[in-house]
């Protein structure tokens, strides 16, 4: 079984509720915990990129988020993307709330999960199974 979902999100709260709605249809690949966990780790990081716009002096950060999520199987992988330096690496463990509680969350609850930094833009990257 196969399925992909690629779509650019606005950078508003609202987003977080529609991207666990694009992954829905890897539900039945995956058991309701590991489902689940899927769906607050793509929630979680939506609500990672809204930190950074708050962050910024001037909130010109780019206004979408990319979300891509593939299924493959009984795996699903998904990337969330953004102009900037969106995705930090936390020094100390955050607390709930607080920027890099979502990357926190991601390296806890993934299978697999990667964080790529370039020039244009930040990508958070797991794997679920």
């Amino acid at each position: 079984m196969s399925h992909a979902v690629a779509i650019d999100l606005p950078l508003e709260p609202a987003s977080a509720r529609r991207a666990r709605a694009h992954v829905e249809p890897c539900r039945s690949a995956l058991d309701e915990s590991a489902f689940g966990e899927l769906r607050l780790l793509v929630s979680e990081l939506m609500v990672e990129a809204l930190h950074r716009k708050a962050e910024a002096e001037n909130g010109t950060i780019d206004g979408t988020i990319e979300l891509r999520a593939e299924l493959r199987d009984d795996r699903v992988r998904v990337e969330v993307a953004q102009v900037g330096d969106t995705f930090r690496l936390p020094s100390r463990r955050p607390e709930p709330g607080e920027p890099g509680w979502g990357l926190y969350l991601v390296a806890r609850l993934s299978n697999r999960w990667g964080l790529r930094r370039g020039p244009q833009k930040s990508l958070v990257w797991l794997e679920v199974n």
